[in-house]
C-alpha cells in the first residue's frame, strides 16, 4: 500500500491534475484543505531530468470509493492514521530487490522512491503550525 499519486499532463494546471487523478483513482470528490509539500527528485532513469511530487491534504466531499479509471492498477484501499505513515514508509523502503517490467526496474528502488512522500507528509502533518 502507498499514498495515491498521479501524473500531470503537459500544460495541465496542478490543481486540475489533482482533482482529475483523485476522481480517476478513487471516485471521490474532494476539496483541497492545504498544500503540504513539493518534493523534487533527480532519478537516474530520467537521465538527469528532475521530477516533482506535490502533496496535498484533502477533504472528502462525496462519491464512492472505487477505481473509476479501468487503466489504474489499484487492487485495494486501506486507510492509515497519520501515526502509521512512518511504518508504511519503512515497509515500502524494505521491498525486496526484484526486477520487474511493471516498474521498469527494481521493486526495491520503487519502494524507496515511494517511501519518501510518506515521510514528508508525516512531517508536514505533525509539525506545529
Amino acid at each position: 500500500f502507498r499514498l495515491l499519486t498521479g501524473g500531470v499532463h503537459f500544460g495541465e494546471p496542478i490543481a486540475n491534475a489533482l482533482l482529475r487523478e483523485v476522481a480517476e483513482e478513487t471516485g471521490l470528490q474532494v476539496a483541497v484543505r492545504r498544500f503540504l509539500a513539493v518534493i523534487e527528485y533527480e532519478l537516474p532513469a530520467l537521465a538527469g531530468k528532475r521530477f516533482a511530487t506535490f502533496a496535498f491534504l484533502l477533504d472528502e466531499l462525496g462519491g464512492e470509493l472505487v477505481v473509476s479509471d479501468p487503466d489504474e492498477r489499484i487492487g485495494a484501499f486501506r486507510f492509515l492514521r497519520v501515526e502509521e505513515l512512518p511504518a508504511q514508509a519503512e515497509a515500502l523502503a524494505s521491498v525486496p530487490d526484484t526486477r520487474d517490467d511493471e516498474v521498469q526496474g527494481s521493486w526495491a528502488d520503487w519502494g524507496r522512491f515511494r517511501a519518501v512522500v510518506h515521510r514528508v507528509v508525516y512531517e508536514a502533518l505533525t509539525q506545529p503550525a
